[in-house]
C-alpha cells in the first residue's frame, strides 16, 4: 500500500489544480478519477473550446458564508496567474463577451496543460474506478485492486445534496 501526503478525489478542473499546486509544493499526491480520463467536463466546456477564466473575476462576484475567502483566494492566485500558465504552454486564446477567455483551439489543450503540470510535479493518477474511503488516523482509499493512504483528503467533485437535491461542488 502506497502512502501519500494528500489524495484528491476528482480529476476535473478543481482536482487537477489542487494536485498541481500540492505537487509543486513537494507533497506526495494521488489524484483519483472514476472516469477513464481526467478533465472530461473541461473538454465540453465552452463548446469544446474551454472558457478557462474571466479577466473580470473579483471577490464581490462570489457568494460565500465567508465573504473574505475569495479576497484571499484571488490575492493568492488570480486570473492573470492562470493566463500566464496558458501562455507558458503556448496555448492561443481569445476574449469573448464580458472578459471570458477561450482557447482558440481545443479544450484538450487545457486538460493536457494541467496534466503536464501535475506529471512534472510527480502526481500519481488512478483512473477508471470509484474510490472507497475509510477514515482512521488518516484516510485509506481502495480503488479497484489498489490501496493507498494519506493524512489529507480533498473532495474535488460535484455532488448532489441529499437534503435538497441541489448540485454543489465539494472542494
Amino acid at each position: 500500500m502506497k502512502q501519500y501526503d494528500v489524495i484528491i478525489l476528482g480529476a476535473g478542473a478543481a482536482g487537477l489544480m489542487a494536485a498541481m499546486v500540492a505537487g509543486q509544493r513537494g507533497k506526495r499526491v494521488l489524484l483519483i478519477e472514476h472516469a477513464d480520463e481526467p478533465g472530461k467536463k473541461i473538454l465540453i466546456s465552452g463548446g469544446g473550446r474551454c472558457n478557462f477564466t474571466n479577466i473580470h473575476t473579483a471577490p464581490d462576484r462570489y457568494l460565500s458564508v465567508n465573504p473574505h475567502f475569495m479576497k484571499s483566494a484571488l490575492a493568492r492566485y488570480s486570473p492573470r496567474d492562470f493566463l500566464d500558465l496558458v501562455e507558458k504552454h503556448g496555448i492561443a486564446w481569445h476574449e469573448k463577451t464580458l472578459g471570458q477567455l477561450f482557447c482558440d483551439g481545443s479544450a484538450k489543450q487545457i486538460v493536457a496543460m494541467l496534466w503536464d503540470e501535475c506529471a512534472a510535479a510527480g502526481v500519481d493518477l488512478w483512473l477508471g474506478h470509484p474510490a472507497n474511503v475509510e477514515r482512521d488516523d488518516g484516510f485509506s482509499i481502495e480503488c479497484g485492486s489498489r490501496r493507498a493512504t494519506a493524512t489529507k483528503l480533498i473532495l474535488a467533485r460535484r455532488a448532489v445534496d441529499p437534503q435538497d437535491g441541489r448540485d454543489e461542488l465539494c472542494l
